[in-house]
């Protein structure tokens, strides 16, 4: 049997950044053990929905950022941000939103089924290594995740967000490690010059979570019965703030206008499936 919920909302505001909402497990809670687990599939159903683009296509703004040359010169270039929407033309369909469980139940969720994360930056851009590569990774609460250069380049890769850390990553051979404990969103960023780069993990006790794929569909198997609220959220390809250079004049550091973010309430019952609809304008 299934449920349909729709919900189409404008979600796209300009602002200086806030974190998204989502992420409301207690920080002082330890992670469940094994033997607190009570997970149960007969108790669970099935979340599965679509996110689709309502409105126009959204304007895809480029970047430019300076090379170095020979003679101590640099020559620019034009690259889009790791952000942009990908809108399926036919469908509209909303490709790598995350889609997320509030209100779950961590004891009695699945158990953990993403594979580990690795973060390389290389060739001006953050990757996230999870199976495929991406830009999102979802890692376990108190896991390790590894962090190395992709290439024989100097980098420093920032966190910011609800963890805070610089790691300097001076060669592809000398890979770093770093355990999180805080759940919630670690933005992903360059600190030696790769202003537009961005990338995002998400940190939680519970697997529900998941990205849209190519034509906008999503599916949240085995969730335990019980009331939830379903997140869609998608960052902002728009840029709030540029800070210049004031020897060349080229852009330094960059931050990204808030998320769009969309919740809505689901009840979840054992043997049953309910479908969404969700759209972002």
């Amino acid at each position: 049997m299934f449920r349909r919920v729709s919900c189409f909302a404008l979600l796209f505001a300009v602002g200086c950044g806030t974190q998204p909402t989502f992420l409301l497990p207690d920080p002082a809670a330890p992670s469940p053990t094994s033997s607190e687990q009570r997970f149960d599939p007969a108790r669970c159903g099935t979340i599965t929905g679509r996110v689709t683009w309502g409105g126009a296509s959204p304007d895809q703004p480029t970047f430019l950022y300076g090379v170095a040359a020979a003679g101590g010169n640099f020559v620019t270039k034009s690259l889009r941000g790791p952000y942009q929407p990908r809108i399926d033309p036919t469908s509209r369909g909303l490709a790598g939103v995350v889609v997320s469980l509030r209100g779950v139940d961590s004891a009695a969720a699945r158990p953990w089924d993403h594979p580990p994360v690795r973060v390389e930056i290389a060739d001006g851009a953050i990757r996230v290594i999870q199976g495929g590569v991406g830009r999102v990774g979802f890692v376990r609460r108190f896991a390790e995740v590894q962090f190395a250069s992709g290439e024989p380049v100097y980098h420093i890769l920032r966190g910011r967000g609800d963890d805070f850390f610089s790691l300097a990553l001076p060669a592809a051979d000398s890979p770093r490690v770093r355990k999180f404990e805080q759940p919630g969103r670690v933005e992903l960023s360059s600190g030696t010059g790769l202003y537009w780069a961005r990338a995002d993990l998400f940190v939680s006790d519970h697997p529900y979570w998941t990205l849209t794929d190519d034509a906008g569909r999503f599916s949240l198997p085995q969730v335990p019965a019980g009331r939830v609220e379903v997140v869609a959220w998608h960052p902002n390809w728009r840029p709030a703030r540029q800070d210049r250079d004031p020897e060349t004049g080229l852009v330094s550091r960059m931050t990204y206008g808030p998320p769009l973010e969309r919740t809505t309430p689901v009840g979840v019952t054992a043997g049953a499936t309910s479908d969404l609809a969700l759209s972002f304008e």
